[in-house]
């Protein structure tokens, strides 16, 4: 009687065995293919827009001095009727469109001689601008500021 126990206690090890040894080559097979993380460096920072700026080219109406926009005085503002937003970057209160005529004030930085300002922007110039959007202090209202412009 013990010799049959042992023979079909054997017999039942064997079985599992051949089981699990079966179970673990179809684990195997069924590994997916393993994608490549990006690294550091390998994201393309190029085409990101800082928040809260617009791209845009624009066709010049009239350049003016000392001009306040939204309750903040420029040295310079200029009025753009926009022909193509090109991009812009999160978080913008008010989208520009097509067709809108705008003004914008110039930094401080782009403004050093208003003579030489105005030579640069002619009446029906298409120009491509960088602007900020800012809030106005009484949250009514937006003013935009020339980062960077080119003359086309």
């Amino acid at each position: 009687m013990n010799k049959i126990v042992y023979i079909i206690l054997i017999s039942v090890l064997f079985s599992c065995k051949s089981n699990s040894a079966a179970q673990e080559k179809e684990k195997t097979n069924t590994d997916k293919p393993k994608v490549e993380k990006p690294k550091f460096g390998d994201v393309d920072t190029n085409n990101q827009i800082e928040p809260g700026t617009v791209y845009l080219t624009g066709s010049v109406v009239g350049v003016f001095k000392d001009k306040e926009i939204c309750g903040k005085s420029y040295k310079a503002t200029t009025v753009i009727k926009v022909n193509e937003v090109t991009g812009s970057g999160s978080g913008i209160v008010n989208l520009i469109s097509s067709g809108q005529e705008i003004t914008f004030g110039f930094l401080r930085g782009n403004v050093e001689d208003f003579k030489t300002l105005q030579q640069k922007f002619t009446k029906d110039q298409q120009v491509f601008f960088i602007v900020r959007e800012s809030l106005c202090p009484d949250m009514n209202g937006t003013v935009y500021e020339i980062i960077r412009f080119n003359s086309q």
